[in-house]
């Protein structure tokens, strides 16, 4: 699929993505809307290239940002629900191609999208210059605890819980940038890492509650935590 109609600045972004990663344009469904899309062709590729060099700095570095998550899809969903987000602040964290940021600024929200790979930012980048004036995008690393982005009434993440040897590395992340009275979303696909999560963020001082969001595509649906601090 082509992409008409690109502006000088997004052409250049787009070439440097084609430098670095082989990508393809088609749509997906986006806040209840059709939305253009630029994903990688071969996510799995970069996952075979990144064990066999091992290398921290390359662009495959933590390739798991450049697959399609049932997770973000479910994220997206659920955000329907959300009252208030119409103008609010939202951060995303290990934002990948932006799927649940974009999401949040096709709703009209202020976001900024995350993520500590190089590669994912550029094409979270691209994907949301329909939007650019509502969407952000910006690198953090959950470890360097010296960088605050603000306060956020609301914080979302996507597929981040898989490895329970990243909590005490996200939790002063989400800690830190929550506003007061605000809740952090976090989806997955009811993985047994998730089932983890609950009474870790519990006895971390936090209140998790569960959502449930059925994709209607026949597996299992896509589960919520909303984690408040008291």
């Amino acid at each position: 699929m082509a992409i008409p109609c690109l502006s000088r600045s997004h052409s250049k972004l787009l070439a440097r993505i084609q430098r670095l990663v082989p990508v393809e344009h088609t749509s997906t469904k986006i806040a209840g809307t059709v939305y253009p899309w630029t994903k990688v062709i071969d996510p799995d590729a970069l996952l075979i290239r990144a064990l066999s060099q091992s290398r921290e700095g390359t662009v495959e570095l933590d390739p798991f940002w450049a697959a399609s998550w049932r997770a973000a899809e479910g994220l997206d969903k659920f955000l329907e629900s959300v009252q208030g987000i119409e103008h609010c602040r939202v951060l995303e964290l290990g934002g990948g191609s932006g799927r649940a940021g974009i999401s949040a600024g096709l709703r009209g929200a202020n976001v900024i999208i995350t993520d500590a790979v190089p590669i994912a930012l550029l094409v979270c980048k691209f994907n949301a210059r329909q939007i650019e004036e509502r969407v952000r995008v910006r690198k953090l690393d959950w470890r360097d605890r010296s960088t605050l982005l603000g306060r956020f009434p609301i914080v979302l993440g996507s597929d981040i819980v898989y490895d329970p040897k990243l909590f005490p590395i996200l939790e002063p992340c989400m800690r830190r940038h929550l506003a007061p009275g605000g809740s952090v979303f976090l989806s997955e696909p009811h993985r047994h890492t998730g089932d983890r999560f609950e009474p870790w963020i519990q006895a971390a001082g936090w209140r998790c509650d569960i959502h449930q969001v059925d994709l209607g595509d026949g597996e299992r649906a896509i589960r919520i935590f909303q984690c408040r601090l008291p």
